[in-house]
């Protein structure tokens, strides 16, 4: 697939025209990988160099959470990226430390560019950088509250009940 047809469809890039696309696209860092099911992209944790696209496939982003009552860890799946989803923000936010993981659930060809080119480019485009960063904090707004409905489930919290001293 072209990478400027890739990031046409990308939920990062919305709101760019296609002058600022290009410019993503010619990006020198960008490099394409294919992942086997099982294939972990990054661990939580690891440094965060580069930002990534999924142009095929399935991948599934993890915390390492304490089981109820142990000490033991566990890999707790909190969202799921399909065709077009971007992970990997955290290379264009410091401290630049992969706050999850990715592991692939199916095959996955995945596009990846340097972090910090794509943040010197934004620093160079302010226009083109306020756009790609309003379009990043909807996708972490959005995950955040996948993550808090698979906390607490369907159910509804109710609103907190005043208490009288009798």
């Amino acid at each position: 697939m072209d990478l400027l047809q890739l990031l046409k469809r990308c939920e990062a890039f919305v709101g760019l025209d296609d002058n600022e696309l290009e410019k993503i696209a010619d990006l020198p860092t960008w490099r394409k990988d294919i992942y086997s099911a099982g294939d972990f992209i990054f661990h939580e944790g690891a440094v965060s160099q580069d930002f990534y696209v999924l142009e095929e496939g399935e991948i599934s982003l993890l915390v390492a959470s304490r089981k109820r009552g142990t000490k033991e860890l566990v890999q707790v799946a909190v969202d799921t990226v399909t065709r077009g989803d971007v992970f990997g923000w955290s290379s264009l936010v410091a401290p630049h430390s992969r706050n999850m993981s990715a592991v692939c659930v199916k095959r996955s060809t995945v596009v990846a560019v340097s972090g910090a080119e794509l943040n010197e480019l934004m620093d160079s485009n302010h226009s083109l950088g306020y756009e790609v960063m309003k379009s990043l904090v909807r996708v972490i707004a959005r995950r955040l509250r996948d993550l808090q409905e698979e906390l607490i489930g369907e159910e509804k919290l109710s609103p907190r009940k005043e208490i009288r001293p009798e």
